[in-house]
């Protein structure tokens, strides 16, 4: 059995800024499960999920090379909001082109379809919102809650004295995240 070595997320980025074509395969290998079980899930087919794949890590190695993308968050993190992104297009695309109802309206015991269009609306407005805040809050939160670093490790991270000041900082961000979301929630009700 082949055993694939996955290196940190630094080294893979400085791999694809210097052109190293083998971090493809290992790109491939590491996210394919994460991103057949979103796609599947969602209503895909196995070649669905290989061609969304393989278009998330077109994209990454475009961003990389072009200097757009920042290494803020894990790289697995960002190729599922790429494939989440194409995934989404992809099946409106289709459901506009095709008698059959998207995935998400499908009845298999699953969530509903009113369940997804919330939850989807739910993750579009948290983007937002994120989106409106400082790039240093945002770089905090995305490192606690969806990375679950610790205080320690974000203090080191971000340059800060220590823990204290990010469990201080983490507190005024989460209360301009709340300020952000409320003015979205606000202006889709519109």
């Amino acid at each position: 059995m082949l055993k694939f070595k996955f290196f940190p997320e630094q080294q893979i980025i400085n791999r694809i800024k210097s052109n190293d074509r083998a971090v493809l395969g290992e790109l491939y290998n590491q996210h394919r499960k994460m991103v057949f079980s979103y796609v599947v899930k969602n209503g895909g087919r196995e070649a669905d999920a290989d061609d969304m794949l393989q278009e998330a890590i077109i994209v990454l190695w475009q961003n990389v090379c072009s200097g757009k993308f920042e290494l803020k968050s894990k790289i697995s993190t960002y190729m599922l909001a790429i494939v989440k992104n194409k995934w989404r297009a992809e099946s409106r695309k289709l459901g506009k082109l095709s008698d059959e109802p998207l995935p998400e309206n499908r009845s298999d015991g699953g969530e509903n379809s009113l369940t997804s269009l919330i939850q989807d609306e739910n993750h579009q407005s948290l983007e937002d919102a994120l989106n409106q805040i400082s790039a240093g809050c945002k770089e905090l939160l995305l490192l606690f809650y969806f990375e679950e670093r610790n205080t320690k490790d974000i203090a080191r991270i971000m340059n800060f004295s220590g823990p204290d000041v990010v469990k201080a900082k983490k507190y005024q961000c989460k209360k301009s995240l709340e300020a952000a979301m409320k003015g979205v929630l606000q202006k889709s009700e519109r």
